[in-house]
């Protein structure tokens, strides 16, 4: 093991000798001397006080406990930081003796370092990246430092959560006639370590640096915000949170003209690469017209191979502005513009936003200092504007509305996938946490993985100290993951399957002892399939006796399935129909059920028992197949007599049925029957009774879309101007009949249609929230 570097030596006794001539609260001013944030007076904005306290005073960093006894740090210190900081150890100490000379970090003698008053000792790790240097971090957690600490800090800032979800909006929602789309990144370099702590509480965050045996124990203690500190993020999301406010802000004045800014120009000279293409593989510079994502040849073959609808969702608004729009996680900035001159605009902007919060560097800084912006990200065409970028870990391409997974993460999920063969019977907790949690960060844009889950969650009930028990369910999901890495090889994701839009059609659906039925409202621009029409959907499915014999009731306690599994498969045969007489390719639909633990399971995609877990699966695959956005919505008992009508009266022929419902909601035209397929069946009875089957069990190829002229031409919709966000995320009002709710008036056909219209409260907005974070400072 090596020993310390005679630099870094160097450094550690100069700060020893400055610390004891000037004190602990003067050496940390004079080793941190200027500090990063500009004069703040350019702009106004509810989070510039917080952030005039940040740069001068620092983030406080304040506990619930006690501090720390001397009994206790010795026990940090001999315990150390984690072994991953001694398979990193040359790297680490080269990168300490930078952030040293950066004004970020000291390192002290633990005998120094115990003087201090409040201190507190974590141990640190190192954590590999690809293609990138390992990460220096903090384990917080490890002595509870995280846990105790109060949230001083404005956690509303943190609005980095549904970032992807905006963007995909952004782009789903711009006008293409108003020209390309394209995409551009700008990243903080050195991050969290541009805002200081308070000097008084900088001993709280302590960590262990590694040593070789025998040499003298150091403590390493953070001048700026720790990577791993609970309140590192909430602290410096209200930062760039305020400058994405700014930009976003001076974006709308249209008369608002950016002065030209150095690194504009700079960016504007490095063309932006395209992240599909492998530079080490590639020979011939010039681009081949049928593979050049940028060419109209390109694009047309790959819009072929998305197999797009005919026509735009009538849903999406027509604009007369160019789209500009910035977004922020954490410390990547992302815009989105249209038009040539309005993109120069809206890359000045957000780099002046930067500027006047983080100041730029001077002539009067040390060498050691580096631009707000990343010079090193600039040069790789990150600042350039392109129509290909990967975002937030994802490729999207502007040109044909579609998000892949890079090939190195396509790569990875296969990595995943084959590390448990279907032969294995147990594995590590921590093991199978690290694959959920990959397996749940891919599948934000993998239409249909969501409601994969139930089993895999479900595994972790199952363990016996550090180990659980991988059965059939799980080995099932694994399978059914390989079947959605099949599948995207052959298509990238449209935008518009995982951006849920104005719903295109409305559909009731019950279920009863006797069988399932419901009806489907469609919208009049929605296209009918061959041998279909426009009018509304009726569908029932009476149970087989086997299935009836099953079911729980008062005389038969001990049945395998309940009223509410029946109604999840109900739900799962109603959004079959739809898909199966009219085109729901990139739609969003809205389904309701009069019962509440069906609703939640298909909002949540997630189940805890077998048959639930089986169904969901089912509506998963069935989703990615046809490719729509489902959502769900309560209706009430009384709300709901179609449905419950067609899922109880057996007794009725198919054409009394009809005349009955007619009577019950009259349409201009009627309805019209649809009857499942023996395919469709035989897998939810399947499901029933908890037996496995295999994706292609579900999936019925619908008929092809009749024309336009048959279905009748595309009406707009008047659009909302509020979206959506998922709605596992979100809390529900309680809810309320009344004897009155029922009004046969809203299912007359112009009712329905104005009730397509609109958006339901209950999904939840994605808009970003308040300008105002705290104040949140401790008197």
């Amino acid at each position: 093991m090596n020993r310390l570097p005679a630099e870094l030596g160097k450094l550690v006794k100069r700060d020893v000798l400055l610390l004891r001539e000037l004190g602990w609260k003067a050496f940390v001013q004079h080793r941190r001397q200027r500090g990063d944030f500009s004069a703040l007076d350019e702009f106004n904005h509810p989070a510039k006080r917080l952030i005039r306290h940040y740069k001068n005073r620092g983030a406080p960093v304040k506990f619930s406990t006690r501090p720390w006894t001397p009994g206790r740090i010795k026990r940090a210190i001999q315990r150390g930081p984690h072994k991953s900081c001694y398979e990193h150890l040359e790297f680490l100490q080269e990168e300490f003796i930078d952030m040293i000379n950066k004004q970020q970090w000291v390192i002290l003698p633990a005998s120094e370092a115990m003087k201090l008053p409040g201190l507190r000792l974590s141990p640190p790790g190192c954590v590999p990246q690809r293609d990138r240097r390992p990460r220096w971090i903090c384990d917080y957690s490890f002595y509870d430092v995280n846990d105790e600490t109060l949230p001083l800090a404005a956690l509303e800032a943190m609005q980095f959560g549904h970032a992807l979800d905006r963007i995909l909006r952004e782009i789903l929602l711009a006008d293409p006639k108003l020209g390309p789309i394209y995409l551009m990144k700008i990243d903080i370099s050195d991050g969290f370590y541009r805002v200081n702590l308070n000097v008084e509480d900088i001993p709280k965050l302590g960590v262990v640096f590694p040593t070789a045996p025998g040499q003298e124990p150091l403590v390493a203690l953070p001048l700026v915000l720790p990577m791993g500190w609970k309140n590192s993020p909430p602290v410096f999301s209200t930062v760039t949170e305020t400058i994405a406010d700014i930009a976003n802000q001076r974006i709308q004045d249209d008369s608002y003209k950016p002065p030209k800014h150095h690194l504009d120009e700079m960016a504007d000279e490095v063309p932006s690469p395209d992240p599909t293409i492998d530079p080490s593989t590639s020979k011939d510079p010039t681009p081949d017209p049928t593979t050049d994502p940028s060419s109209s040849a390109s694009r047309s073959k790959v819009a072929a191979a998305v197999q797009a609808p005919d026509t735009r969702d009538p849903s999406l608004p027509t604009r007369e502005q160019y789209l500009s729009y910035i977004d922020i996680f954490v410390d990547d900035f992302m815009a989105l513009a249209q038009g040539r001159l309005n993109k120069r605009r809206v890359r000045r902007i957000l780099l002046q936003a930067i500027d006047q919060v983080f100041r730029p560097l001077s002539k009067d800084d040390p060498e050691t200092r580096r631009e707000p912006v990343s010079i090193k990200k600039l040069q790789k065409g990150d600042c350039s504007w392109g129509e290909i970028k990967v975002i937030l870990g994802w490729i999207l391409n502007t040109a044909t509305l579609t998000i892949q997974l890079p090939l190195h993460r396509q790569e990875r999920l296969a990595e995943i996938l084959a590390s448990i063969p279907s032969h294995q019977k147990r594995t590590s907790i921590k093991k199978w946490h690290k694959v959920l949690g990959e397996l749940r960060s891919m599948s934000i844009a993998l239409p249909g993985s969501r409601s994969l889950f139930s089993n895999m969650q479900k595994a972790l009930a199952t363990k016996q100290g550090n180990r659980i028990t991988l059965k059939k369910g799980v080995h099932q999901a694994i399978a059914d993951f390989k079947w959605i890495l099949k599948d995207m090889s052959s298509r990238p994701t449209r935008i518009a399957e995982v951006v849920p839009l104005n719903s295109s059609a409305e559909g009731h659906h019950d279920a009863s002892g006797k069988g399932a039925g419901g009806v489907w409202f469609p919208a009049p621009h929605l296209q009918a399939r061959h041998g279909h029409d426009t009018r509304p959907i009726l569908w029932r499915l009476e149970w087989p006796q086997h299935i009836i014999d099953s079911l729980v009731t008062d005389k038969n306690p001990l049945g395998t399935i309940t009223n509410s599994d029946l109604e999840l498969a109900g739900g799962l045969i109603h959004l079959e129909a739809l898909a199966q007489c009219f085109d729901i390719r990139e739609r969003t639909v809205l389904s309701k059920t009069d019962n509440l633990a069906t609703l939640f399971w298909q909002r949540k995609g997630n189940a805890r028992t077998d048959v639930p877990a089986a169904l969901l699966r089912l509506f998963g695959i069935h989703q990615r197949f046809h490719r729509y956005v489902p959502r769900h919505d309560y209706l009430s008992g009384p709300s709901n007599p179609l449905a419950d009508d067609a899922s109880r009266l057996f007794n009725l022929l198919d054409e009394e049925l009809l005349t009955h419902i007619q009577s019950l909601a009259p349409q201009n035209h009627g309805y019209q029957l649809w009857t499942p397929s023996q395919k469709i069946i035989s897998s939810v009875i399947s499901a029933l009774r908890n037996k496995p089957s295999k994706p292609e069990s579900v999936l019925v190829a619908p008929a092809p879309p009749t024309p336009h002229g048959t279905s009748g031409n595309p009406t707009p919709i008047a659009w909302a101007s509020i979206p959506f966000s998922k709605p596992s995320k979100t809390k529900y009002q309680c809810y309320k009949s009344s004897h009155n709710e029922f009004d046969l008036e809203h299912l007359h056909p112009a009712a329905i249609r104005s009730g397509l219209d609109r958006l339901k409260i209950t999904y939840g907005s994605l808009p970003r929230r308040s300008l105002v974070w705290g104040p949140k400072i401790p008197a």
